[in-house]
Formats: structure tokens, C-alpha cells, sequence
């Protein structure tokens, strides 16, 4: 029961509050993607860097072998006994080495080619990203009620038309529900959205000093850790886009988009990648 009240005034207009919140995060996500891309070629770049200064070294101890074995058989022919066993010797270490080398060849040319898998996910995942067109409703929401106190001269009056206007208004009981569910999700989403760019600016913070630039990396086992780290951040973006879009698309009475699904599958890619990575044999230099 309203008492002592003047003309009630309800208008309804729209809002694209939650649209350009998702446009938002999507260009955030984006440029992450994209400094992520880059510092995947560096990486790439400089391991294939690495397997060629290998490759050249393998083909001077080849010469030097060569050399070894030829001075070798002149001290044998000579009589230079002695000087023919310190010289196999010496080309026993350097054969030894040569095969140290090829190891790490080999494993340069692996991780090679697991870095050209990340970048071609990234690639794909970014694609995704900037493609992805989540139509999300525009949800109208009620401005604020206006309430106007009469004066005692039109008091009666005032309670007329009051009376007048009310009987007037019809609200049928399933939009206001449905008004109401929606508002409650709309509440959500921007709370999720929220928590997402808040988690974002902190790990973006403290990102910057924990990941090792490329040039600081001075043995091999450095380069591993610092590969997995890029890894697992691609891994956590991810997850965290998958449940951005679940949340968006949980509510509504719609079929699942085949986008959502490849970025499904380029996140189970990505896990096999790192167990890969942590696991494999070939990791273990000799």
C-alpha cells in the first residue's frame, strides 16, 4: 500500500553495459595473446640459433679427427710410436665429444619443433579469439522511480489520479520474473568479469619480474623451465576463456558454439604438450 504518495513515473530504457565489458576483455586478451606469439618466436629463433652454432661446431671436430688420424698414421709410418698412441688419444676425446654434440643437436632440433606446435596453437587460439562474436543481449533495466510528495491542497485530488493510474499499469508476473532472473545473471557475469581483469592486472604485475627474458637464460635447464613457464601461462589463459565463455553462454537456451569446442581441444593439445615436455627422455642431456 502506498501512502501519501504523488504520481509514480516508470520508463524502461536499454543499456549495453555487459556488451562492452565483453569487448573489453576480448581486446585484453588479445594483446596478451599477441606478446605471448612474440616472445615464442624469440625463443624459437634462438633455439634454431643454437642448432646451427652446434651443427658448425660438429663439422670442425670432423676435420679435426680427420687431422688426428692422418698425423697419426704419418708418426706410425715414421716410427713415432709413442706420438701416434697421444694422438689417437686425442682423437678418442674429440670422437666422444662429436657424439655428445649430435645429443644436443638432436635435442635442439626437438625442441624445435615442440616450440613451432606452441606457436601454431597461439596462433590458432588468437584466431579463435579475435573470430569469436558472443552475442550477448541487450538486458534493459527499470531507471530510478520518481516519487513526488503532493501538497495538502491536492491531496485528494492526487490520490485520484494516483488511483486512476495505477489501475491503469499492468505488469504481467513473468516479465518481472524473468526481468529479475535476468538481472541477477547480468549481476554475476559482471562480477566474473571483474574477478577476471583484477586476477589479470596482478599476474600481469608480478609476471614481469618472475619470467625470465631470454638473453638471462645461460644453461640448458633454464631454457626448459623458462619454455614450461610459457607453456602453463597459455594453459591458465585458456582456462580461464573457457570459463568466460561458459558463463556467458551457460544461461541461455542456445547450442553450443563450434569455436568454444577448438579451443577445447587446443587446451587438451596444449596439457599433452607440457606433460610431453616434462616427461620426455630425450630431456636429460648426456
Amino acid at each position: 500500500m502506498i501512502v501519501n504518495c504523488g504520481a509514480v513515473l516508470v520508463q524502461w530504457r536499454p543499456f549495453s553495459r555487459m556488451k562492452t565489458v565483453c569487448l573489453a576483455s576480448t581486446s585484453a586478451t588479445a594483446d596478451q595473446l599477441r606478446q605471448q606469439l612474440d616472445n615464442l618466436h624469440k625463443e624459437a629463433d634462438s633455439t634454431r640459433a643454437k642448432a646451427n652454432n652446434a651443427r658448425l661446431r660438429l663439422m670442425r671436430l670432423s676435420e679435426a679427427v680427420e687431422k688426428l688420424r692422418r698425423q697419426a698414421a704419418v708418426s706410425v709410418q715414421t716410427g713415432k710410436e709413442n706420438d701416434a698412441r697421444e694422438l689417437l688419444f686425442q682423437k678418442k676425446k674429440v670422437m666422444q665429444a662429436m657424439e655428445k654434440l649430435k645429443s644436443r643437436i638432436e635435442l635442439f632440433d626437438e625442441l624445435a619443433a615442440k616450440l613451432n606446435e606452441a606457436i601454431s596453437m597461439k596462433e590458432s587460439l588468437l584466431i579463435s579469439n579475435m573470430a569469436l562474436d558472443l552475442e550477448v543481449s541487450e538486458i534493459k533495466a527499470p531507471t530510478p522511480i520518481r516519487i513526488v510528495s503532493p501538497t495538502e491542497g491536492s491531496q485528494n485530488d492526487t490520490d485520484d489520479s494516483q488511483h486512476l493510474y495505477m489501475n491503469n499499469l499492468e505488469f504481467p508476473e513473468d516479465q518481472e520474473l524473468q526481468d529479475f532472473s535476468d538481472s541477477q545473471v547480468d549481476i554475476h557475469a559482471e562480477n566474473e568479469l571483474k574477478n577476471h581483469e583484477e586476477s589479470f592486472s596482478e599476474k600481469k604485475s608480478t609476471g614481469a619480474d618472475s619470467v625470465q627474458s631470454p638473453r638471462e637464460i645461460s644453461t640448458f635447464e633454464e631454457f626448459m623451465d623458462h619454455l614450461d613457464q610459457q607453456l602453463k601461462k597459455i594453459e591458465e589463459e585458456l582456462e580461464t576463456f573457457l570459463r568466460f565463455s561458459n558463463l556467458l553462454l551457460g544461461s541461455k537456451e542456445k547450442p553450443e558454439y563450434s569455436k568454444v569446442q577448438h579451443a577445447i581441444e587446443i587446451l587438451e593439445g596444449v596439457r599433452h604438450t607440457r606433460e610431453r615436455f616434462t616427461f620426455e627422455p630425450l630431456l636429460t642431456v648426456a
